[in-house]
């Protein structure tokens, strides 16, 4: 008997050739390429953002505006090869710390109410606090003093948190 003069089944409604496989494939990758972009572009807004801070010596100034009320920003850190993170408590305090894990030394990274490390997933407070290992050492600190509408960031003199 000839190919086309098989008796027709109930499966044959339910097959499709190459061609529509491939443009059902498209639509499901286009699809999910745009279902993801809210996510995406909401994961680069809630990254910290980074400051300049004005030098004066080994302290590095920084306005207040810039930190916002209960926020927190990077300060690039001229003396280092990793910024510093500089944040205002709820009481109104500011705390900076080193942005280098104890473990390994990768960029912790601000996320929600505390630091993360990417590499092995240490976590930290935003004063430097150990939450979670594999880290043993806390994020080293820096002295903060207030001076008129500035943050200073006394780089040379660490504080263990």
């Amino acid at each position: 008997m000839p190919p086309d003069e098989f008796p027709a089944t109930p499966n044959d409604a339910l097959r499709i050739d190459r061609r529509q496989f491939l443009v059902r494939l498209e639509m499901l990758a286009a699809g999910l390429t745009c279902g993801a972009l809210p996510l995406i572009a909401a994961g680069c807004a809630a990254r910290a953002k980074y400051v300049t801070p004005t030098l004066t010596g080994e302290r590095l100034s920084v306005p207040l505006a810039q930190v916002g009320a209960t926020g927190g920003v990077l300060v690039e850190d001229p003396f280092g090869d990793l910024p510093i993170f500089l944040h205002r408590t709820a009481d109104g305090a500011y705390v900076a710390v080193s942005t280098r894990c104890g473990h390994r030394g990768c960029q912790v990274e601000p996320a929600a109410a505390k630091l993360v490390c990417p590499c092995h997933g240490s976590e930290y407070t935003l004063d430097g606090t150990i939450l979670q290992g594999p880290t043993l050492r806390p994020l080293e600190r820096y002295r903060v003093t207030v001076d008129g509408a500035a943050a200073i960031i006394h780089r040379t003199s660490p504080e263990t948190p």
